[in-house]
């Protein structure tokens, strides 16, 4: 049987000129988390996922739209399920099934955009 060694190139379908692309653009494996960040860690798929709770309709929407607007201008989307007066929000990287340090980043960006709606 053959070892195979796999990188993270070899994981997301990465080929040609871009196939050695150093990590940290993408977010190596296992990730460190900082203690800033307080994101609950699930399993099956591993991911983050954090509750945001409103007191008003306005700010839920705006918050809404805003996260729309950051998944967009990302590339990386998140699993949203909204019910007023609360917004569920899971991310991880879907090609892996685990979570980077991309999907850290993106979580301290949803934090900075509930911050703004408090």
């Amino acid at each position: 049987m053959m070892n195979d060694i796999w990188t993270l190139a070899d994981l997301l379908g990465i080929t040609g000129e871009h196939s050695a692309m150093p990590e940290q653009n993408i977010g190596g494996l296992p990730i460190e988390t900082p203690k800033e960040f307080d994101w609950d860690k699930r399993q099956d798929p591993i991911r983050f996922t954090k509750m945001f709770r409103f007191s008003e309709e306005s700010k839920f929407n705006a918050f809404v739209m805003d996260l729309l607007e950051l998944q967009s201008e990302t590339s990386h989307h998140g699993r949203i399920t909204l019910q007023y007066p609360q917004v569920k929000v899971e991310v991880w990287t879907h090609s892996l099934n685990d979570v980077t340090e991309v999907d850290v980043e993106w979580g301290m960006k949803v934090d900075d955009i509930y911050g703004d709606h408090q």
